[in-house]
């Protein structure tokens, strides 16, 4: 039996804070670096690392919280915002949507949305959009240059994500991030659909306009969602201009923007890498996604 202290604790928590190491990924060090040659996972796993694991979660409750599973996205029901921690899945699995946003079982996630068919079928799509955008982009593209734009749009609505859902008041601050995340993945695609980061760059050609970036996306390679990706786009501020400005929107206006932004991200993503929950839901149920959204 190996004896450790809270000091020791902390002492490898500051190494590891140095080092870079992720909140989530601590405690596993910890234990290796502890327990040496008597660390061992498995059948035979050696029960002080689950005392090494409540140890460390006592002292830095951080590491209990922050997994960031495959990806990070949002539903709402109303104006109500719930982060959602996409899991991480191996193999062939069937995927229920109350587990998949993070409910315990369906009739919390029933009671969450207010016992309103309306809103838990757009919680659907939106647990969709996330699974297709952050399932996309592990699967869908060998461009370089597309992955981490679009890596970096999903890194923007995880910060919606956990902005919107801690907070219960709109600001103008959220709005960047918010068509970031859209421009950022239709730059993705682009750049995967043989557009240069030049002419993405190009003021006249594109810049930061949504609109145009968006009907050159559907020009090149047309999808069934494009009629209602560009009414989104139209929706969405010149957040150029509209930095230096406070906002006029509601929260329930800006929670709006912040689903139509993930959905234009997994539809960006999804018509490249074929990655397609969305899809089935509307060929099996709920139905055609334009039923719920316009």
């Amino acid at each position: 039996m190996i004896t450790f202290t809270d000091s020791d604790l902390l002492k490898l928590d500051e190494r590891y804070a140095i080092e870079g190491i992720p909140f989530h990924a601590r405690p596993a060090h910890a234990a290796m670096d502890i327990l040496g040659v008597q660390f061992s996972m498995g059948f035979n796993s050696n029960p002080q690392i689950a005392e090494l694991e409540l140890a460390y979660a006592r002292l830095i409750p951080e590491v209990e919280y922050t997994w960031p599973g495959m990806g990070t996205g949002l539903a709402a029901s109303i104006d109500r915002v719930r982060k959602v921690t996409i899991g991480v899945v191996f193999g062939v699995v069937t995927i229920a949507v109350d587990q998949g946003l993070g409910f315990s079982n369906h009739r919390e996630w029933a009671e969450w949305c207010r016992n309103d068919r309306m809103i838990a079928e757009k919680s659907a799509f939106a647990f969709a959009d996330m699974h297709d955008l952050v399932y996309g982009i592990e699967r869908g593209t060998r461009s370089h240059n597309a992955s981490v734009f679009w890596g970096l749009a999903a890194e923007q609505l995880k910060l919606v994500a956990e902005s919107l859902s801690q907070s219960g008041s709109a600001n103008s601050a959220i709005l960047q991030p918010i068509c970031l995340t859209a421009e950022l993945a239709l730059k993705g695609t682009l750049l995967n659909l043989g557009v240069s980061e030049r002419d993405l760059k190009d003021r006249k050609l594109f810049g930061h306009d949504l609109t145009k970036l968006g009907q050159k996306m559907t020009l090149e390679r047309g999808h069934r969602d494009d009629h209602l990706l560009l009414a989104a786009l139209k929706k969405f501020p010149d957040y150029v201009d509209e930095r230096y400005r406070e906002t006029k929107l509601s929260r329930l206006e800006i929670i709006a923007l912040a689903l139509d932004a993930q959905f234009v991200a997994a539809s960006a993503v999804r018509r490249i890498s074929g990655e397609d929950l969305a899809g089935q839901m509307e060929a099996i149920g709920p139905g055609p996604r334009a039923d719920f959204f316009r």
